[in-house]
């Protein structure tokens, strides 16, 4: 099977699939919720990354987001149960994403220990919230977790137990 990673901006006007991110974001454990209208704008802006096969249906996706300055993020990292364990996730949408973010700082959260391993395996170091930026740690609450559905369902994972992530600029 042939897969290509697609940048969303021209899946903008795709509200079906903007529809089901969001759905999906909500349902997922090990997912941050994703309102449609950020979801949106992720797209518009570009930051959306969509793995599909050569038929053109979606297997998967990435957001990546500025957080501040030099300072970007991934999040949301999701493949269909149907397509995992074909290294998506690892050697497309991570990879292209960091790829994309070339000589900035890359910041990831995850609870999930096979998303952990990947971002090992890629050049990511595990940090303490405490080591970023202040800066960066009150851009990140305002801009992924202003929503209160996206508060409550960071608090809910919280006891999952978060790492956190660092690619410094490469």
């Amino acid at each position: 099977m042939k897969i290509l990673v697609v940048n969303g901006k021209a899946m903008s006007q795709d509200h079906k699939l903007i529809q089901k991110i969001s759905e999906i974001s909500l349902k997922d454990e090990n997912l941050s919720y994703r309102s449609t209208s950020l979801i949106t704008n992720s797209f518009k802006k570009g930051d959306f990354l969509i793995a599909t096969n050569e038929d053109s249906k979606i297997l998967g996706w990435v957001e990546k987001y500025k957080i501040w300055n030099n300072w970007w993020g991934l999040s949301t990292l999701y493949v269909f149960p149907e397509y995992r364990g074909k290294k998506i996730s690892k050697k497309l949408l991570i990879s292209s994403a960091a790829k994309e973010l070339v000589g900035k700082n890359i910041f990831a959260a995850t609870t999930n220990n096979l998303i952990q391993s990947m971002l090992f395996d890629i050049g990511f170091k595990k940090v303490s919230l405490n080591t970023l930026p202040l800066m960066v740690k009150t851009r990140l609450l305002l801009l992924r977790y202003f929503n209160l559905r996206s508060l409550f369902k960071l608090l809910k994972l919280k006891n999952k137990g978060f790492a956190y992530f660092l690619r410094k600029n490469k």
